[in-house]
């Protein structure tokens, strides 16, 4: 490289004109400051940026480089305060990927990382192309970095009353229509929909597609998860990705994402694909499962487990309904002999009853006939022709109502085709005594019947 002219010089103007610099002048000038300011490596922190998109292209370069930037946001925000331009050589590339793996089996450079590089800076003093040539790496500044803005965004969000906000929305006991967001044709989403498909339950899908890494995370999925929650007929917003790296968790600890998470009206599940570490988006959600798959498994399960739960209420309720209707079944069988019983009880004693009294009268009608045929016969030798008279209308008197007895004996009006019909033990006179449904008794002249009252009809005087 050409030797910059001292910045004494290039004040320096011969008498009686002025020096007119040259570019190249100019940018040796700069050069030579900059190498004097910055004769040593140094420590600079910032985040990287563009180190995905150049990273593909490494391979194709003879020494294997690497453009990006460093970039300083301002505080509390995401837009950028400043920002430098760097690259790191192929060598030193694969030393520092072999340091921050030693740290951290899962940590490797990407965009949106905070790191602490040593770093030289590079003047190309031809085209004034100023850069950072990174030497070296920090891994433990890049992980203490990560575990301290996850720490301040959960504090931050507890304090403000979100960390549990989305735990307390209601998942539906079959969330059958779900939002589902990641990235379109990814190994996660082609897990979770093959996992719902083979449960043979009618999931029903609706898909956003998203960046899973990178800085369009930040903003795809805010939106995604905000355009699902709108839609009413939406159990559940499904957010996943595959596995990855511990650093590729950093999009999922971004303030964006755990407030889109924290705000969302609807449960938001996560499977953000990572065994051993949890983002921030997966301590808010509703509900988080390691894997996709995890995910898919987690509403399979709840689904069944409602079907199970009507299937068992009912197999109870048609045993319920079984025990109850035999209870009754005997119930009323046992009513109904009860019934027959009684009532074979009540008839045969209105019948033992009715039979003595006919005893009971016919021998009371004998003995007062008798007896009346004792007193006339000893008497009429003694009676006038009055009072054999008399004792003549006595007698047929006495015929008369021995005439009478015999026709209100009830065999006889029985005999006539009438008979005596008892309810509950009594004899029914009235319709009044008689209730439809209930079993009644109809003497008879030669037996008794029992016969079941279907209806009764009351005739008109």
């Amino acid at each position: 490289m050409p030797v910059a002219p001292r910045a004494r010089e290039l004040t320096e103007t011969p008498p009686g004109a002025e020096r007119a610099l040259t570019v190249s002048q100019v940018n040796q000038a700069i050069g030579a400051a900059l190498q004097e300011r910055f004769a040593d490596a140094f420590w600079m922190v910032g985040e990287i940026q563009g180190y995905d998109r150049d990273l593909i292209k490494a391979g194709q370069r003879r020494w294997g480089q690497i453009y990006f930037e460093l970039i300083e946001k301002e505080s509390g925000a995401d837009s950028v305060k400043a920002g430098i331009k760097a690259l790191v050589w192929g060598d030193a590339h694969n030393a520092i990927r072999a340091k921050l793996k030693a740290a951290s089996a899962d940590l490797r450079l990407q965009d949106g990382l905070q790191v602490k590089f040593l770093c030289q800076v590079d003047f190309y003093w031809p085209r004034a192309g100023l850069q950072l040539k990174v030497l070296d790496v920090d891994p433990h500044f890049t992980l203490g970095d990560m575990e301290r803005a996850r720490r301040e965004l959960i504090e931050k969000l507890k304090a403000q009353g979100l960390f549990d906000r989305n735990r307390s929305t209601e998942l539906p006991l079959v969330p059958l229509t779900l939002g589902l967001v990641t990235s379109d044709g990814s190994a996660a989403y082609h897990d979770f929909v093959e996992e719902l498909r083979s449960s043979g339950y009618a999931f029903a899908l609706r898909f956003i597609d998203a960046r899973m890494q990178g800085v369009e995370t930040e903003q795809d999925v805010p939106r995604a998860i905000e355009a699902l929650a709108a839609d009413p007929a939406i159990d559940a917003v499904v957010l996943i990705r595959g596995g990855g790296s511990r650093s590729d968790l950093i999009w999922f600890d971004k303030e964006k994402i755990a407030r889109a998470v924290t705000s969302c009206e609807k449960p938001v599940l996560t499977g953000i694909g990572h065994e051993i570490d949890s983002s921030v988006a997966d301590l808010v959600a509703h509900t988080s499962r390691k894997t996709p798959t995890a995910v898919a498994q987690f509403l399979v399960e709840r689904v069944r487990a409602y079907e199970s739960g009507v299937l068992e209420a009912g197999r109870q309720l048609g045993e319920a309904a079984r025990a109850r209707l035999t209870t009754e079944r005997t119930a009323l069988n046992d009513a109904a002999r009860d019934w027959r019983e009684g009532t074979a009880r009540s008839v045969a004693g209105t019948r033992e009853a009715l039979a003595r009294a006919q005893e009971r009268l016919k021998s009371g009608a004998r003995r007062a006939v008798s007896l009346a045929r004792e007193r006339w016969a000893a008497v009429p030798g003694r009676l006038d022709s009055a009072q054999r008279g008399f004792f003549k209308s006595r007698v047929e008197k006495l015929t008369s109502l021995r005439k009478e007895c015999e026709w209100r004996d009830p065999r006889r009006l029985l005999a006539r085709g009438y008979s005596l019909i008892y309810a509950g033990g009594k004899l029914a006179k009235r319709l009044a005594d008689i209730k439809t449904g209930e079993f009644i008794e109809a003497r008879l002249v030669d037996g008794l019947v029992t016969a079941n009252v279907l209806a009764t009809k009351k005739e008109k005087p």
